[in-house]
């Protein structure tokens, strides 16, 4: 039995993490603009600024998924088909 380098599920939390920030960075930024609309400006500045956060939490999000798969791949060591 070989043992892993990275645990299969880390891959489906990552990418569950990933649409979940997608959805969330949605409604945040289009509550931010409703409040704008609705002249609250402080709320939407403010609704504003937690979307960034959830883009940077995102970026993040990806950039590990990104890395966990090259690992990954690098760990089974196969090499792509030579074609003739």
């Amino acid at each position: 039995m070989t043992s892993k380098i990275l645990p299969p599920r880390m891959f489906l939390v990552l990418a569950a993490v990933a649409l979940v920030l997608v959805i969330s960075i949605a409604v945040v930024l289009g509550f931010g603009a409703l409040l704008g609309a609705m002249g609250d400006q402080i709320g939407s500045l403010v609704l504003r600024w937690v979307g960034a956060g959830l883009g940077i939490v995102f970026v993040v999000d990806l950039i590990c998924l990104v890395l966990a798969l090259a690992i990954r791949a690098a760990a089974n060591g196969e090499e792509p088909p030579e074609e003739a």
